[in-house]
C-alpha cells in the first residue's frame, strides 16, 4: 500500500496507453522465445488489456508469465528442466511443450469419459498430484487457483512436488485492496456451497459451461504460500513496452512467483 501511494500514477490510462502505442509502431518481442510480431500481429482491447494483446495466441497476460520465468528462473534448460503446468490444451501450453523436452501439460477431468478424451494428456487435480515429491524445476499454474476448493492444500501440493529452489509461477486474480481472500464457493462434506453469486471463467475442457470460481486471493496468499513452506513469496507487477504487457487498474500483469 506504501508502494501504491507513491506510484499510483502507474495505472493511469495514459502510462498504459503507452504499450498499446509501441506495439502498433514496432512490434513486440515474446519473451523468452524472443519470437517478433508486427503490428499488424497484435490485436487489443483497450477495456481488457491483460486478456487481449493477442500474438502467436497469447495475451499480454501470458507474456507476463513468461517473462517472469525469464527473469526468476534464468537457468531453465530445453532438454533437463522438468516443468508441470496445469494446462494442455492452450496455446501457452503447445509453446511450453515446443520449447522443453520435460514440459507436462494436464488438464482437471471430472469422469472417465472426458479423461479418455483428453488422453494422452493427463489428468490431475492439483489437491492431490501424482507425481513424486521434489520432481520439478518450475510449476505453472496460469488463472487456475481460484477454482481450487482448497486453495492451501494446492499451495502444499506445489511446494511438495517441487525441488528445493524450484520455482511456482503463474497468475490468478488478485483482491489488489484488500488483505483477506474473497471466499465465493466452498465445499461443506462434498456439497457445494455458494457464499457469493457464481462466478465462471473460461475452461478449454468445458467452453460452454466454464469453471467456478471458488476464492479471489488476497495478499494473504503470500502468507499462505510462506505457511505452507516456500522461501520466498512475492507479486511481480510487470509492464513492458517491448513485450506488450500490461493490464487495467493496477497498470502491470500481477505474476504470483513462490520460490521452494
Amino acid at each position: 500500500m506504501a508502494w501504491w501511494e507513491q506510484n499510483s500514477q502507474a495505472a493511469q490510462d495514459s502510462e498504459t496507453e503507452k504499450v498499446l502505442r509501441a506495439s502498433m509502431e514496432s512490434g513486440i518481442i515474446e519473451p523468452l522465445t524472443n519470437r517478433h510480431f508486427a503490428p499488424e500481429e497484435i490485436t487489443w482491447n483497450r477495456e481488457n488489456y491483460r486478456e487481449t494483446g493477442l500474438a502467436g495466441g497469447l495475451s499480454s497476460r501470458l507474456r507476463g508469465t513468461l517473462f517472469a520465468l525469464e527473469t526468476c528462473v534464468p537457468e531453465l534448460d530445453k532438454y533437463n528442466s522438468k516443468i508441470f503446468a496445469t494446462e494442455g490444451l492452450t496455446e501457452f501450453a503447445l509453446l511450453m511443450r515446443g520449447r522443453f523436452a520435460k514440459f507436462i501439460g494436464a488438464e482437471y477431468a471430472i469422469n472417465r469419459q472426458e479423461k479418455e478424451a483428453l488422453y494422452p494428456i493427463p489428468h490431475q487435480d492439483l489437491t492431490k498430484l501424482t507425481f513424486a515429491s521434489g520432481l520439478f524445476d518450475l510449476v505453472i499454474t496460469n488463472e487456475v487457483l481460484e477454482h481450487v476448493p482448497r486453495l492451501d492444500a494446492a499451495l502444499k501440493e506445489i511446494h511438495r512436488v517441487l525441488r528445493p529452489g524450484g520455482w511456482h509461477i503463474g497468475t490468478c486474480p488478485l483482491a489488489f485492496m484488500q488483505h483477506q481472500s474473497i471466499l465465493k464457493a466452498k465445499l461443506r462434506f462434498g456439497r457445494l456451497v455458494h457464499l457469493m453469486e457464481p462466478e465462471f471463467h473460461g475452461n478449454p475442457m468445458r467452453p460452454q459451461d466454464g469453471s467456478l470460481v471458488f476464492e479471489i486471493p488476497g495478499w494473504d496468499i503470500l502468507d499462505r504460500a510462506r505457511a505452507v513452506g516456500f522461501k520466498d513469496a512475492f507479486w511481480k507487477l510487470i509492464r513492458s513496452e517491448r513485450h506488450g504487457i500490461a493490464s487495467n487498474l493496477c497498470g502491470g500483469v500481477l505474476v504470483l512467483c513462490l520460490k521452494r
